[in-house]
């Protein structure tokens, strides 16, 4: 008996060791230890960024390693940059109610102009110290693993420049044009977005050149009512001026002694009531406005797949998620672990916002941060 209890107690400890190794190593392979590629042990002075001369490389055996690629002209640039800049609202030197006496010169505009182009847009003040600052311009934002691998997830937000340009445009007062959706240079004053300030002497007109160095830049809901106008409105003034020629016929009609005030009143509400009807039908399924920041694996040269991430996006335009609605003001956890085994990630930037060239009117930047890999 004392020895069939000695050889049950001999048998569970047995096991129990066995059980024990079996799961220590099945947590090591499934629970590794996350550890991010964030460039922070990059040297950056503090609140500025640079542009790498050439592809350069991050990380360790720990994180895994990655060769972020920058094509750096001295002009120029695209691919990546590494910032850690952190400036939400318009320059003040931009502005005609703050900017220096005698003005600024070509070279102290692009400089203010990087200050929003160079700084990540989010909602409090920007905690993940350095990162990156991707232009996609000739397929350069890319970067490639040491290792053939899965990238778990990447962090991406909006520029400066672009938050404000998609939310405001290149000019930010009080008045817009209903015809170009612009605001108005005379319009009135408002305070600088992103500036808790009540103080109205600081209150002014504001301005941020787009990329084609003009003020002509609109928001990004200004798209859709100009893509509506341009196909409603010659709709519904020939609805309005039929309906309106109509009501002041029978209104004179009935009422031969009315004044030429009276018939015209009557024209006016018809005319209204029709073109905004015809408007509303001719324009229900228009539908505009996003930038979209799309990801892509490879592997040896083939592509393993594609995401892709709205930076902003008006309602109805994703027919998956027509209530999307909204312009990225946050960094944004994207899971790429649908590209598979990867050697390349490669980001690409479109919107349905462009030139008579079919060029993007926005910035094509955007920036990225937290590379976890497998």
């Amino acid at each position: 008996m004392k020895f069939i209890k000695k050889y049950i107690k001999a048998t569970v400890a047995v096991i129990g060791l066995v059980l024990f190794s079996a799961c220590t190593d099945e947590i090591d392979l499934k629970i590794p230890y996350p550890n991010d590629i964030t460039f922070n042990e990059l040297t950056l002075g503090r609140f500025t960024y640079d542009i790498p001369s050439a592809p350069f490389e991050v990380g360790d055996s720990k994180s895994g390693v990655i060769t972020v690629n920058v094509n750096n002209s001295g002009v120029d640039y695209s691919g990546f940059a590494l910032s850690n800049k952190n400036f939400r609202s318009y320059p003040w030197d931009l502005s005609p109610d703050f900017a220096p006496e005698g003005g600024l010169t070509p070279d102290q505009v692009q400089e203010s102009i990087n200050t929003t182009a160079f700084s990540v847009y989010t909602n409090r003040v920007n905690t993940t110290e350095n990162y990156l600052v991707g232009n996609t311009t000739g397929d350069n934002a890319y970067f490639t693993l040491a290792e053939p691998g899965i990238v778990e997830h990447v962090l991406v937000a909006n520029t400066s420049y672009n938050y404000l340009l998609a939310s405001y445009g290149s000019i930010l007062s009080e008045d817009v044009d209903p015809v170009t959706q612009e605001y108005l240079l005379t319009g009135g004053k408002r305070s600088n977005p992103g500036i808790a300030n009540d103080d109205t002497n600081f209150y002014g007109v504001f301005t941020l050149p787009g990329i084609d160095g003009t003020l002509r830049t609109i928001r990004l809901s200004g798209t859709e009512l100009l893509a509506k106008y341009e196909v409603g409105d010659p709709i519904g003034k020939e609805a309005g001026i039929t309906a309106g020629e109509d009501a002041r016929s029978t209104f004179i009609a009935s009422n031969p002694d009315s004044t030429s005030e009276e018939q015209q009143a009557v024209y006016d509400a018809a005319y209204n009531v029709a073109y905004n009807d015809a408007f509303e039908a001719a324009t229900d399924s228009i539908h505009k406005g996003y930038v979209k920041l799309t990801i892509e694996g490879s592997l040896s040269g083939s592509v393993t797949g594609t995401i892709d991430v709205y930076l902003a996006i008006r309602p109805n335009v994703d027919p998956a998620y027509p209530e999307y609605s909204y312009i990225l003001n946050d960094w944004r956890n994207v899971d790429l672990t649908s590209l598979g085994t990867v050697d390349k990630v490669l980001f690409k930037m479109s919107s349905d916002y462009v030139d008579n060239e079919g060029k993007m009117v926005y910035p094509s930047l955007f920036c990225l941060d937290g590379i976890r890999l497998q």
